[in-house]
C-alpha cells in the first residue's frame, strides 16, 4: 500500500540534488484543501440548521450551492466528494423536517466538527512552518558544498600553476598540466584534535609568507594574513562540527568568518559575492527609459522579466525556474535593494513591470576584496602575484581547501540524512492526521444520518440514503487516491559523492557510486558490499526455519537504524563480514535495499521497462516458455556488473524458498518481497509522480520463482580483470596460479607502456599505494603458468565466451584494459589481507576434505578475527559461481 512517507519526494534525476520542499509543499496544499473541505462541511451544517427553520425554500437553495474551487471542485475527488454530493442532493427531500432537527445539528454535529477543524488547521500549519524552516536551513548547508568545491578547485589549479612555474622540468612526460598529487585523507578525529591550533598555525604561516613579500608592502601582508586566518577558521568550523554524533545540533557560525550572510530566496551569498552580483546586474541587465504619465521619463529602469532571466542564466544551480527567480527578487525588494515603479511591493517577472536600484544597492561595499570564489581565476592571477604567492603556500592552501571541501561533504551528508529523517516523520504524521480528519468527517456524517431519523417517519428514507453515502466513504481509499493524483515521486535518495581529483569515488565511499566503478576495486564478481551482505544472509539462514528466513526479508526497521549502519559502512571501499555481523539481519537487508535504491541507475536498465510492460500486458499466462525466453533474451543485454549483482541477489532469494512445502506462506513471501524490490530494481525512465504499475512486482516475482530459467544460464564475460586477490599455496588450490599470472601480465603491460611513452598517469602516486608481487611469488607463478598454459588455451577454444562470474576458476580469461588506472586498481589491496586470505584458503580446503561442516563452523565462529576472513565464502562465494561450477561439470 502506498504511504505518504514514500510518495512526496522530488526525483530530479542523476547528477542533481532534489528539491526537498517540492513534495511537502504539494502535500501541505492538499492538507490545506482538507481544511477548506472541513470548512465546507461546517458551512453546510450551519446553513442546514438555519434552513430547517425556514423549511423547504431554503433547503432547495442549499441544494443548488456550488462546490468551492479550492475544495471539492479542485479535482475529480474520491469517495469523500461522492458522499458530499449525496448530501447536497438530499437537501430537497428534507424540506418538511422539524425545527428540532436544527437543535440536534447544532449540538451533536456542528460544535464537535468546528472544534476539530480549528485544531486540525492549527496543527497542520504549525507543522508546516517547522518543516519549511528546517528545509530552508538545510538547503543553505547543502549549498555550502558547491561553494567549497569551487574554492577547492580554484586553489588546486593555482597550486598546480605555481608548481609548473617554479619547476617546469619536474613534470612527468605525458602528464597533464592540470593534474596534481592529492594527499591521503586525514581522519576526522585528527582534524577535530587539530582544530584548536588551526588559527595559530595559520597566523604563523602568514608571518612566514609575509617575509617573502616584504617588497609588496604591509597592506598586502595583512590581506594574506586574513586569507590564512579565514581558511583556518573554516577548517576549525567544519572539523569541530557534529561529525561524530549525527544527532547533535549544528555548530554556530563564527562572526569573523565570511560565510553566506545574505539570503535571497534559495540563494545564500557572502557579502563579497553579493557585491559582485550587484555590479554584474547593474552592468549586464538591459536598462530602459520609461515614461510614466505626468511624472516624466525615468532613466535606468529594467524589467522584472530581464532580471529573472539574468538570475536563471548565471545562477542555474540555485535559481532553476521562474518561481525561484521571483523569490530572489522579492527578497531584494524586502531588503531594500529594489524599488517597484508603480503600486505594490510584489516582485513580478513581467516585461511591463519596471524596477529601479535603491541607494543601498548602489552604495553596497564588500568587506572581502581578496579571496572570492566567484572571481574568475584569470583575473585573480595578477592579484596573487602582488602578494608573492609561492608554490608551498599555494599547495598548503589547496590542501586546506581540499580538507574543508571533504569535511563539508561529510557535514552536508549528515544534514541531508537528518533532513530526510525529519521529512519521513513529518509525512507519517501528516498521513495520520489526514486519516484522522477523514475518520472524523465520517463520524460526523454518521451522526448526521442518525439525526435525520428523529423527525417524521417520512424522513427515514432520506436517512437510509445518507447511511449509504456514509458507508461509501472509504478513508484509506481516499488516501490512495490522493497519493495517485498528487504524489510527486517515490523516495529515491541521492547521496552526495566525494569526487577527488584523478581518483574514483569508489575508493572513498560505497553508497551512490555506480556498480561499474565499485567493481574496479572489488576482487569478487560483484561489488563488495552486496557480495558480503548476501553472503552473510545465506550463511545465517542455512539452518533456520523458512518462517524465520522470510522475516529477515519482510521486517521493516527505522530509517535511523538504517542510516546508522550505512554511515558506518560508507567510510571507504572495504567491507567485511565482521562489520556486518554487528547488526541484525533484517537491518542488513534494509540497508541492502537502500544501497540498491541509492544507485544512480537501477539494477535493470530503464530501457527494459517498456519491453517488459508490453510483454506482460500481451501475455495471458505468466511463466510460459515463450515469456521466459523473451525475458532471458532481454537480460542478456544488461552490463556485467548489473547482471552479476542480479544473479547473486535472486539466487539468495531463490535459496530462501527452496524446500518450503507450504505454498501459501511461500507465495505470500514472494509477493511481499517482489512488491518491495520490484520498484527498486526496475524503474521506468519517463515515469512522473507515483506509478501504480505492477510490472516491476511481477518481474521480481518471476526472477525469484524462475531463477534457474532466467538468470542462472546467463554468462557474460567480465570486461576487465578482477582486482588481484591474495596468492594462495599450490597445495591448497590448483587454480591459484591464475591470480599470479594476472599480476605478471599486469606488470608486463606496465613495462611495455612505460617503454612506449604512452603510460599517461602510470607513474602518479595515489592515496592507495600499489602492491608489488614478491620475487618468490613471481617465480612460482611463472612455473604454474608454463604448466597450465596448454589447458587454458584448450578451455578457451572449447567454451568460446566464458563466464567471468567466478574469480577462482575463470579470472584468467578476462580481457585486461590497457590503461594504467585499471592496473593501479587491480593491485590496490593490502598485504595483510593477502596473508589472511591464504589462511582462509587452507581452512576452506580442509573443510571441503572433511565432513562439510567444519568450514561452516569456522566462519560462524570468527567473532574474534580481524574481519577479513570472508573473502572465501564457505557457500561457494556466491550463487553465480555455483551455477558456473555446475555448468563446467
Amino acid at each position: 500500500m502506498l504511504k505518504f512517507e514514500n510518495s512526496f519526494w522530488d526525483n530530479p534525476g542523476a547528477g542533481h540534488q532534489p528539491r526537498y520542499e517540492r513534495g511537502p509543499q504539494c502535500l501541505y496544499e492538499k492538507l490545506e484543501q482538507g481544511s477548506v473541505e472541513c470548512d465546507e462541511f461546517l458551512s453546510f451544517f450551519r446553513e442546514r440548521a438555519a434552513i430547517e427553520e425556514a423549511y423547504a425554500n431554503n433547503l432547495r437553495k442549499l441544494a443548488e450551492r456550488q462546490l468551492s474551487p479550492t475544495g471539492f471542485d479542485r479535482d475529480e475527488g474520491a469517495t469523500l466528494k461522492t458522499a458530499y454530493r449525496g448530501l447536497i442532493a438530499e437537501c430537497a427531500a428534507m424540506a418538511n423536517a422539524h425545527s428540532d432537527l436544527a437543535h440536534e445539528l447544532q449540538s451533536t454535529v456542528i460544535m464537535p466538527l468546528r472544534s476539530f477543524s480549528s485544531e486540525h488547521r492549527a496543527r497542520v500549519r504549525a507543522s508546516w512552518r517547522i518543516i519549511d524552516d528546517t528545509i530552508r536551513k538545510a538547503s543553505v548547508e547543502l549549498s555550502q558544498v558547491d561553494r567549497n568545491h569551487r574554492v577547492y578547485t580554484q586553489k588546486a589549479s593555482v597550486a598546480e600553476q605555481m608548481r609548473l612555474k617554479e619547476s617546469p622540468s619536474g613534470m612527468q612526460p605525458g602528464a597533464s598540466p592540470t593534474e596534481f598529487e592529492v594527499k591521503s585523507r586525514v581522519s576526522v578525529s585528527v582534524l577535530s584534535s587539530e582544530a584548536a591550533s588551526a588559527a595559530v598555525a595559520a597566523a604563523a604561516s602568514s608571518n612566514d609568507s609575509s617575509k617573502v613579500s616584504n617588497d609588496s608592502g604591509s597592506h598586502l601582508d595583512d590581506v594574506s594574513s586574513e586569507v590564512e586566518a579565514e581558511m583556518a577558521a573554516q577548517k576549525q568550523l567544519l572539523s569541530a562540527g557534529s561529525i561524530g554524533s549525527t544527532r547533535s545540533p549544528l555548530p554556530p557560525v563564527p562572526s569573523g568568518l565570511d560565510v553566506a550572510s545574505i539570503l535571497l530566496g534559495n540563494v545564500a551569498l557572502t557579502r563579497h559575492e553579493f557585491h559582485v552580483m550587484l555590479q554584474r546586474m547593474q552592468k549586464e541587465v538591459q536598462q530602459h527609459d520609461v515614461k510614466f504619465g505626468i511624472l516624466g521619463t525615468f532613466r535606468g529602469l529594467f524589467s522584472g522579466e530581464s532580471l529573472a532571466g539574468w538570475w536563471c542564466t548565471y545562477y542555474p544551480t540555485v535559481v532553476r525556474n521562474e518561481s525561484d527567480a521571483i523569490l530572489v527578487g522579492q527578497s531584494m525588494i524586502d531588503q531594500g535593494y529594489l524599488r517597484l515603479m508603480g503600486r505594490g511591493s510584489q516582485f513580478q517577472s513581467r516585461s511591463n513591470a519596471y524596477y529601479q536600484w535603491k541607494k543601498p544597492a548602489l552604495e553596497f561595499q564588500s568587506e572581502d576584496e581578496y579571496d572570492s570564489d566567484d572571481e574568475p581565476l584569470g583575473k585573480r592571477s595578477a592579484h596573487l602575484g602582488r602578494v608573492a604567492m609561492t608554490y608551498e603556500r599555494a599547495q598548503r592552501e589547496a590542501d586546506e581547501a581540499s580538507q574543508i571541501y571533504r569535511d563539508s561533504v561529510i557535514h552536508a551528508e549528515l544534514v541531508r540524512t537528518d533532513l530526510e529523517e525529519q521529512l519521513i516523520n513529518y509525512l507519517e504524521t501528516m498521513e495520520v492526521w489526514e486519516l484522522n480528519r477523514l475518520i472524523n468527517i465520517k463520524s460526523t456524517l454518521s451522526e448526521y444520518a442518525r439525526i435525520h431519523k428523529l423527525p417524521l417517519q417520512a424522513e427515514l428514507a432520506v436517512g437510509d440514503r445518507l447511511e449509504v453515502y456514509e458507508e461509501s466513504l472509504k478513508p484509506p481509499q481516499d488516501i490512495q487516491w490522493t497519493i495517485e493524483h498528487y504524489g510527486t515521486g517515490r523516495f529515491t535518495p541521492r547521496p552526495i559523492i566525494f569526487r577527488p581529483f584523478g581518483l574514483s569515488p569508489a575508493e572513498y565511499q560505497i553508497f551512490g557510486v555506480p556498480l561499474d566503478e565499485q567493481l574496479l576495486v572489488s576482487h569478487k564478481d560483484i561489488p563488495l558490499f552486496p557480495a558480503k551482505a548476501l553472503s552473510l544472509i545465506r550463511k545465517a539462514s542455512l539452518d533456520t526455519a523458512h518462517e524465520d528466513r522470510y522475516k529477515i526479508w519482510t521486517t521493516r526497521t527505522l530509517l535511523r537504524n538504517i542510516h546508522d549502519m550505512r554511515n558506518m559502512v560508507n567510510r571507504g571501499s572495504r567491507v567485511t563480514l565482521k562489520q556486518l555481523r554487528q547488526f541484525d539481519l533484517h537491518v542488513v537487508v534494509n540497508v541492502l535495499v537502500l544501497y540498491f535504491l541509492e544507485l544512480p541507475t537501477p539494477l535493470c536498465p530503464e530501457e527494459l521497462h517498456g519491453p517488459l510492460r508490453a510483454l506482460y500486458s500481451s501475455t495471458s499466462e505468466k511463466g510460459t516458455d515463450e515469456t521466459l525466453d523473451t525475458i532471458r533474451t532481454l537480460l542478456q543485454g544488461v552490463s556485467y556488473a548489473h547482471i552479476k549483482t542480479l544473479q547473486d541477489l535472486f539466487y539468495t532469494l531463490n535459496v530462501q524458498i527452496k524446500g518450503d512445502e507450504d505454498a501459501e506462506s511461500r507465495g505470500a513471501f514472494i509477493k511481499e518481497v517482489s512488491r518491495r524490490l520490484g520498484p527498486v530494481i526496475l524503474r521506468g525512465k519517463d515515469i512522473v509522480g507515483v506509478s501504480v504499475s505492477r510490472v516491476p512486482q511481477t518481474f521480481a516475482a518471476d526472477l525469484i520463482e524462475h531463477y534457474d530459467e532466467l538468470l542462472a544460464e546467463i554468462d557474460i564475460p567480465r570486461p576487465f580483470k578482477p582486482t588481484a586477490k591474495p596468492v594462495k599455496s599450490e597445495s591448497v588450490n590448483e587454480d591459484s596460479s591464475h591470480h599470479v599470472r594476472n599480476s605478471d601480465q599486469a606488470r608486463t603491460s606496465v613495462n611495455e607502456a612505460s617503454s612506449s611513452g604512452v603510460s599517461g598517469r602510470a607513474g602518479a602516486q595515489t592515496p592507495r599505494a600499489s602492491l608489488d608481487v614478491p620475487a618468490s611469488t613471481s617465480k612460482r607463478s611463472s612455473a604454474n603458468s608454463i604448466k597450465s598454459g596448454n589447458a587454458e588455451n584448450t578451455t578457451a577454444g572449447a567454451n568460446g565466451r566464458v563466464s567471468m562470474s567466478s574469480n577462482r576458476s575463470h579470472s584468467h580469461q578476462a580481457v585486461t584494459p590497457n590503461t594504467s588506472d585499471t592496473l593501479k586498481t587491480q593491485t590496490s589491496f593490502d598485504e595483510d589481507e593477502q596473508l589472511i586470505d591464504n589462511i582462509l584458503g587452507d581452512s576452506s580446503k580442509a573443510g571441503a576434505d572433511g565432513d562439510g561442516t567444519s568450514n561452516m563452523d569456522y566462519f560462524l565462529n570468527d567473532e574474534e578475527s580481524d574481519g577479513t576472513d570472508d573473502d572465501d565464502d564457505s557457500d561457494g562465494e556466491d550463487g553465480n559461481s555455483k551455477v558456473n561450477d555446475e555448468k563446467s561439470n
